[in-house]
């Protein structure tokens, strides 16, 4: 079976200057999309033709008002929703200029004097220092609020003094969030949560912040929770004498040698250990091959897969071509590329099943000893080519899945994307339709765990957790 590649979401952030018009923007995103969507007739036939016209007309009426390309984005996020929750995104392409938000200001923030009015608290709150992913955060109250001040960023999109995200208070003990993505774009989010003093948590695990310069020591465990969550590679970790584990962060195309390197150098120990718990939390989706070693090492019986189709026009095949060109395929897949541009090509405005069957049937030669008991950490932010892996994990009779119900953005997949021609904006948009559809489908369902780990047991300690249940069994 020939592997397909399940792009995650990208957002870039590149300048512009061109004129702008709501309007024609609108009329582009819905031609475009209308043309080339593989799930845009499954969404409008599911959800009706009367709410699709109804849907237009009011955000045909919103654009029109629009005046600017800040608030045209909002307008245009808000059409695409009626379809899908994944595998869709418009992004803005903007240098920061017709940023209308909070964020867009550079306040005057004195590092310093801030740091040492921390020296003299009592006591540690969410006030403080803190770093995630590329940014260092001054977090202050002032007034009700706690604003986040960026005073170091790796993105250069974010600058000394602007305001990252800012924590509200929504009175009796709950907070809200508001977070200002990469391309300084709203998102709201309605939890903020403590691991302990020095790790403070934004979502349901979505991100987790470190403080810097900490007073109190943190668990072990909640270090070691920090350290896999924050991984941007594959890391390998032998916890006991029979349990090791398998943190795999990504399945981007990219990430593909680093995955097949780590599971290489510590093949030996993995087939000598008992238990092996295999950690994707976290994990958006990528290419299925990036987890082609994993499988062999899990398995047990024959992976059924449920193929897919793929609809034919110009721009949607056009992605053959650049995968033909693509130093990151080898020479057999730009051999597919170019035999499957030439099937589309022939069939253009239909869906093509570009494999010889519908259901493929994977099988290895050998069936390993161990491990013997296999747990895979899941969680809601599991998508894609994730969901994929565990469609083909949970088929072997080692394999049980331990966490909560994964994000359900699988059977509308294979994304692409397109700049509109003032390139204002950019389309992401997908290729493909399962042909698990209707029957099996997991959008908007997602993938269910054996083990429920319910919210008394926290992100931290569903390693221990998931060990002692393997370790037992």
């Amino acid at each position: 079976m020939k592997k397909i590649a399940f792009f995650t979401l990208l957002f870039p952030f590149t300048a512009i200057a061109n004129p702008f018009d709501c309007k024609s923007e609108f009329e582009w995103l819905k031609t475009t999309f209308e043309n080339n969507d593989a799930g845009f007739e499954y969404a409008v036939s599911t959800k009706g033709e009367n709410s699709y016209k109804s849907h237009n007309a009011e955000y045909l009426n919103s654009v029109k008002k629009s005046g600017s390309a800040t608030e045209c984005h909002q307008h245009l996020k808000g059409w695409l929703s009626f379809f899908r929750d994944g595998h869709i995104h418009i992004g803005l392409n903007t240098d920061g200029e017709e940023v209308q938000n909070k964020t867009s200001k550079i306040h005057e923030f004195n590092e310093l004097a801030f740091s040492q009015y921390l020296d003299t608290k009592q006591a540690e709150d969410w006030e403080g220092i803190w770093a995630f992913s590329g940014y260092k955060l001054a977090l202050k109250k002032e007034g009700s609020d706690y604003n986040a001040y960026v005073i170091e960023s790796s993105n250069e999109s974010w600058k000394k003094g602007q305001i990252k995200f800012i924590i509200h208070d929504s009175g009796n003990g709950t907070h809200t969030v508001s977070y200002y993505m990469s391309d300084h774009s709203l998102r709201s989010i309605d939890a903020v949560s403590n691991l302990d003093k020095n790790h403070l948590v934004i979502g349901k695990n979505w991100l987790t912040l470190s403080r810097q310069n900490a007073k109190t020591v943190s668990a072990p465990s909640v270090n070691q929770y920090v350290e896999l969550m924050a991984a941007r590679k594959p890391l390998f970790e032998v916890l006991s004498n029979t349990t090791a584990l398998l943190r795999i962060p990504s399945f981007d195309h990219s990430f593909k040698k680093e995955i097949d390197k780590v599971i290489k150098d510590n093949l030996d120990t993995i087939l000598q250990t008992e238990n092996l718990i295999i950690d994707i939390r976290g994990n958006g989706g990528g290419s299925d091959v990036s987890y082609e070693e994993v499988l062999p090492i899990i398995y047990t019986n024959p992976i059924r897969t449920i193929g897919l189709e793929f609809l034919s026009t110009t721009l949607n095949n056009s992605r053959m071509l650049q995968f033909m060109e693509d130093d990151n395929f080898s020479d057999e897949d730009k051999e597919w590329a170019k035999e499957s541009y030439k099937k589309l090509e022939n069939r253009l405005g239909e869906f093509v099943n570009l494999e010889e069957n519908t259901v493929t049937v994977e099988t290895f030669d050998r069936v390993h000893p161990l491990p013997k008991n296999v747990g895979v950490l899941i969680d809601n932010r599991n998508g894609s080519t994730a969901e994929q892996f565990l469609l083909a994990a949970k088929q072997s009779k080692k394999v049980k899945l331990f966490g909560v119900t994964t994000r359900g953005v699988l059977d509308i997949s294979n994304m692409y994307q397109v700049h509109s021609p003032s390139k204002h904006f950019t389309l992401y948009y997908s290729l493909s339709k399962s042909f698990r559809i209707p029957e099996m489908a997991i959008d908007s369902k997602g993938i269910q765990p054996d083990y429920y780990i319910d919210a008394s047991v926290p992100a931290f300690q569903w390693i221990d957790h998931t060990q002692k249940i393997l370790e037992t069994r």
